[in-house]
């Protein structure tokens, strides 16, 4: 094998063992296929005496065989003295030993299907446990579409050369017996033969350089494939209403042809193996005939039944010989899943917001931002200098003109993204040093962004919570004014709400929103513009439920209608990244600045 095909096999067994699948496994079913490989040796052994035999109509010569004649002088003397019982016990020696041969092989692969089968499941779990840890800032830049594509056929694709590794073995031990068996019937026709599969070799090996580039042009236009499919069938909407279905269409389909352009020319350089592999055996065998016939001149090189045998031997080895080379365009054409997949397992990139090791018991004092700065790339601070306080049991509200940093400064207080070192502070504590889960287990989040699952009404509402009380349940959806509308349900709790809620309304799904948040029951309440969906009389609805969820509770609220946050003990205003102004409502409207300018504006 060349260094790149070795440097594939590499990264094969380094994947395996990031999924904690120790290669030694490996050894049962290679185990069983060296046993097979064996067993098909003895056989190719016992098939030139039993032809030998049966075309003399004598097996006087047994005895006296090098090998096999040890064997034979065990059997009783009636046995040695009467041809047809050994022929018989030849015959049924040979049918045993390729019995045996067939079972083992079946052992092997057996034993290597369930390998491959548990490492492709660990596999994916593992893919998927990877891109449950990267931070959203990974999400944010990379498409779903790819990651789709890799869960479901990179994962697989990267695993072919495991799965082809049993059949290559045991082709290539095949190839070692043959060869051993060719040299003991005549090593001057295996000296002709050798050289002529030297250009099998040859011949094969600019069909995998071929197919190992190709390789990575499929993957690549597999992965757009998948980016094109989820971005379109999750934006059917806007889709529709710029009637651009016939230019997405004509976009998918220039992929697809392109990707199916890749896949036929893989496809026609395989299928080239198997008649260069015919024609070179036609010449292996046309060279041994003129080797026997004219080079040798009359010599004796071996009897009739072991040049027949010799034959057969020689037509299966081209077989066996095209298993081991078609080894290496397996390969090949796992090269490029394989480095996207091993891309996941690289740490580098993936943004990873990590917790502390300290237990958050529960807030005593206070929040605090300290001189934030925070950029999601470098160069572009969405943040910069923030600074503001956060009290035990009182409202918070920030506000501001879009894109001045309240939905950032929200993310990071719900750890999507890591912030800096010493920026933020939960009782003069790093937020860094808590733990993530009792951290975000004392926190509820209402977003703007209602993000429901496609299950059930009750599913969706109890969502991360189990052995929620029934009596609980429906008191939460009363507070969240549910009642009248899970009502009128015909499977009530049961019903489906479709892919992202698409069945409910803005304003019902709004409302699910801020159940699951007053289920979880948290402390810390975030509310990320709630209301921004509702009609006017939902919204009076809703903001008395918020009212009584955030009694007694800390609670930030991002506020784009300032009328929601008249009884906020302290308003924050956030302009350009930073903070403009403090206070209560009247000081701010007192003071005539940035917020009394807001107020103004919302006043009609």
């Amino acid at each position: 094998m060349q260094t790149r095909e070795r440097t594939n096999m590499g990264k094969t067994f380094s994947l395996l063992r990031k999924i904690r699948i120790h290669p030694a496994y490996l050894l049962i079913p290679l185990f069983f296929t060296l046993l097979a490989a064996a067993f098909e040796g003895v056989g190719m052994g016992l098939l030139v005496p039993m032809l030998n035999g049966f075309l003399n109509k004598s097996f006087s010569f047994a005895a006296s065989t090098p090998v096999l004649g040890k064997a034979v002088r065990l059997l009783p003397e009636s046995f040695l003295a009467n041809d047809r019982l050994l022929f018989v016990v030849f015959l049924g020696g040979f049918i045993a030993v390729y019995v045996t041969k067939n079972i083992l092989r079946f052992l092997a692969n057996a034993t290597m299907g369930y390998f491959s089968e548990r490492c492709l499941h660990h596999l994916r779990k593992a893919l998927f446990a990877k891109y449950l840890s990267f931070g959203k800032l990974f999400f944010d830049q990379t498409n779903v579409g790819h990651h789709s594509t890799l869960l479901l056929n990179f994962s697989q694709n990267a695993l072919y050369p495991l799965t082809a590794l049993d059949g290559f073995v045991g082709a290539f031990l095949s190839l070692v017996v043959y060869l051993a068996v060719l040299v003991g019937i005549s090593w001057k026709l295996t000296l002709v033969a050798l050289p002529l599969f030297v250009i099998l070799h040859l011949a094969i090996k600019f069909t995998i350089t071929r197919i190992k580039r190709l390789s990575r042009f499929i993957a690549e236009q597999g992965s757009a494939l998948g980016k094109k499919s989820i971005e379109i069938l999750s934006t059917i909407p806007l889709v529709k209403s710029y009637q651009t279905e016939a230019r997405e269409q004509e976009h998918y389909t220039r992929i697809s042809d392109q990707k199916a352009i890749y896949d036929f020319r893989v496809r026609l350089l395989l299928g080239m193996i198997l008649p260069i592999q015919e024609i070179v055996t036609l010449l292996v065998v046309s060279a041994i005939m003129f080797g026997s016939l004219y080079l040798f001149g009359r010599e004796q090189i071996a009897s009739a039944p072991a040049l027949l045998v010799y034959f057969y031997i020689i037509m299966n080895a081209s077989s066996k010989f095209g298993t081991v080379s078609g080894f290496r365009g397996v390969i090949a054409n796992a090269s490029g899943p394989l480095d996207a997949v091993l891309e996941i397992f690289d740490e580098k990139g993936k943004y990873f917001v990590r917790g502390g090791d300290r237990v958050f018991a529960g807030l005593e004092r206070t929040i605090e931002f300290r001189d934030l700065t925070f950029s999601y790339l470098p160069g572009r601070a969405v943040l910069h200098g923030v600074s503001f306080t956060v009290e035990k049991g009182r409202m918070t509200a920030v506000v501001g003109p879009t894109g001045g940093g309240k939905s950032t400064l929200i993310s990071l207080l719900m750890r999507y993204y890591d912030c800096p070192p010493a920026s933020l502070f939960v009782d003069g504590t790093d937020i860094r040093e808590f733990t993530l889960d009792s951290y975000l287990h004392r926190v509820a989040l209402v977003s703007q962004e209602t993000l429901l699952l496609h299950d059930s009404l009750r599913n969706n509402i109890t969502y991360g919570l189990t052995d929620v009380p029934e009596d609980r349940l429906r008191e939460v959806i009363r507070r969240a004014r549910l009642e009248d509308f899970i009502g009128k349900l015909p499977l009530g709790m049961e019903t489906l709400i479709g892919d992202r809620g698409v069945r409910l309304s803005g304003g019902e799904k709004q409302r699910v929103s801020i159940a699951r948040a007053l289920l979880k029951d948290a402390e810390i309440l975030i509310l990320d513009e709630a209301t921004s969906s509702l009609d006017s009389k939902t919204e009076s609805l809703i903001q008395e439920a918020i009212d009584d969820a955030v009694t007694g509770r800390t609670s930030i609220v991002i506020a784009h209608r300032l009328s929601t946050i008249k009884h906020a003990d302290k308003i924050v205003v956030l302009e350009d990244g930073g903070v403009s102004e403090e206070g209560t409502l009247d000081e701010l409207l007192a003071a005539k600045g940035a917020f009394f300018s807001l107020w103004e504006q919302q006043k009609f």
